[in-house]
């Protein structure tokens, strides 16, 4: 998906230089939960447990990642216009995937030397310095917000299901409890 985008809008993330503070909430908070993940990483790789790492790799990838940050955030790769949001888009996901590149070659080798080579131009993922977790970018308070609304949707979605009603039928109604309203109002759309 990143590639196929970054070539049709002929961008090199790697040219992008925006501060932090101009990301949007949701690349904070896929920033938090990768750095979250380089620091339980090498925790783990430290105690010889590499079940945990691959668990938490693939819990990373497939739910945080692919599931949420990817699919919120289609519209923003389409942007015809290279906006600083359509910047902060790419520069995002290019990050987290060269570290989960460097994160993963020691599971697995030729997978990630492969990606890491096509992402960045260079010679080796195993030449790379390993990834080191940017405590400054934990954020708990951008996640906890991501995370209840993640929850939210979540039981929108097994609410429909068991209705027998499908994902792409609109609801005249949905009811939420207000005492949340404070903490995911700007993400209630």
């Amino acid at each position: 998906f990143f590639q196929m985008y970054a070539n049709a809008d002929n961008l090199n993330p790697k040219e992008f230089n925006l501060e932090y503070d101009k990301l949007e909430e949701i690349d904070k908070w896929l920033l938090s939960k990768y750095n979250k993940l380089v620091k339980n990483v090498d925790d783990s790789f430290c105690e010889y447990d590499l079940n945990k790492v691959c668990k938490d790799i693939n819990n990373f990838l497939n739910e945080d990642l692919s599931n949420w940050y990817i699919r919120r955030n289609r519209r923003r790769f389409w942007d015809s216009d290279l906006t600083d949001s359509k910047k902060a888009v790419y520069q995002t996901t290019y990050e987290v995937l060269v570290g989960l590149c460097k994160l993963m070659a020691p599971v697995t080798p030729f997978v990630t030397e492969e990606i890491y080579k096509n992402l960045t131009g260079e010679e080796s993922v195993h030449l790379a310095d390993y990834p080191v977790s940017d405590e400054s970018k934990f954020n708990d308070e951008i996640e906890h917000r991501m995370d209840l609304v993640r929850d939210l949707i979540s039981l929108g979605r097994n609410a429909r299901e068991e209705a027998k009603i499908k994902v792409r039928q609109p609801l005249s109604e949905v009811l939420l409890d207000s005492k949340n309203e404070s903490l995911i109002g700007d993400l209630t759309d």
